[in-house]
């Protein structure tokens, strides 16, 4: 794919995630939420509940432009690995990232009938460490299809995958 064919969408950036131009690969990117990491954070809307509407309304808008590609739309969401796993400090941030694994199995097993593939990436602490733009070039490329619904961690080296059948 090349760089204008793709989109990235920040997760927790206020502005709505469909003003930006359809494209057939969509990245989105959720690195976590500022501030107060507490259960009774007094915003929890902005917290929780804007990522993951950020995220259906970003696949939503981009949905024609992915699945008319004939086998070349992708969707990968990008997340914290400490979220992914369980960080007794970062709740929210669990809780969101919990949602989104969720939601690209769901946008895999719907894109798999496009010839498409969605999957997840979790980073150590940037999302754009060398590590992880490798792996969205290559689960990207048009020859991973088969590549989808997956959990691929790129944080430290750790290789924590998990293996769905």
């Amino acid at each position: 794919m090349t760089a204008s064919t793709v989109t990235t969408i920040d997760l927790t950036d206020p502005a709505n995630p469909a003003d930006v131009a359809a494209s057939p690969v969509v990245v989105l990117v959720f690195r976590g939420a500022d501030g107060d990491q507490t259960l009774d954070t007094a915003d929890l809307e902005h917290a929780v509940a804007h990522p993951l509407l950020s995220a259906f309304s970003a696949v939503q808008h981009h949905w024609p432009s992915i699945t008319e590609t004939h086998g070349r739309g992708r969707v990968v969401v990008l997340a914290p690995a400490s979220a992914a796993l369980g960080d007794p400090l970062r709740p929210l941030d669990c809780a969101v990232t919990g949602a989104l694994i969720s939601f690209v199995r769901s946008v895999a097993i719907e894109l798999q009938r496009h010839g498409g593939a969605a999957n997840a990436i979790f980073f150590d602490t940037d999302p754009n460490e060398p590590a992880v733009t490798e792996l969205i070039a290559t689960v990207t490329a048009e020859h991973a299809t088969a590549v989808t619904g997956q959990e691929i961690y790129a944080a430290n080296g750790a290789d924590l995958g998990r293996l769905h059948p």
